[in-house]
């Protein structure tokens, strides 16, 4: 018996050791302060990317402003795998929806009849910003 009970828990004490080492050397309090940075990137990024998308932008504007919101919303993504994947999700479907809205736009057209389209799919991706920063608690 005393041999079976050292064989489990050196058995135990290994898989302690291996999941102390699997895991990622920040807090849960650091990732969810990362991603509440992140967060406040991603708004910051997609309040500019409504000032862009106007009748009056060319889609080079809109396409710089996207990049920028691509940038702010990957440093997210990366951040929300830590602390957030269901909200994570929802994230990921709205930025896909408005990296798809503005592919859509024909470079050789004006942003008259695509604006609102754009900001709408903004919207959606800040609507899902803000239920991750709500479920983090930022």
């Amino acid at each position: 018996m005393r041999s079976t009970t050292r064989r489990a828990a050196g058995v135990a004490t290994g898989l302690m050791i291996l999941a102390t080492a699997a895991c990622s050397s920040e807090t849960p309090e650091e990732n969810t302060e990362q991603a509440c940075a992140a967060a406040e990137q991603l708004g910051t990024a997609l309040d500019d990317f409504a000032t862009t998308a106007t009748p009056d932008a060319t889609v080079d504007e809109v396409m710089t402003a996207r990049d920028e919101v691509r940038a702010a919303w990957q440093d997210l993504d990366a951040a929300a795998d830590q602390v957030a994947q269901d909200r994570g999700q929802a994230l990921d479907e709205a930025w896909d929806g408005l990296q798809q809205a503005v592919e859509d736009v024909d470079g050789d057209e004006t942003l008259q009849d695509a604006a609102q389209s754009l900001k709408d799919e903004a919207e959606n991706v800040q609507e899902a910003r803000e239920a991750m920063v709500d479920e983090l608690g930022c």
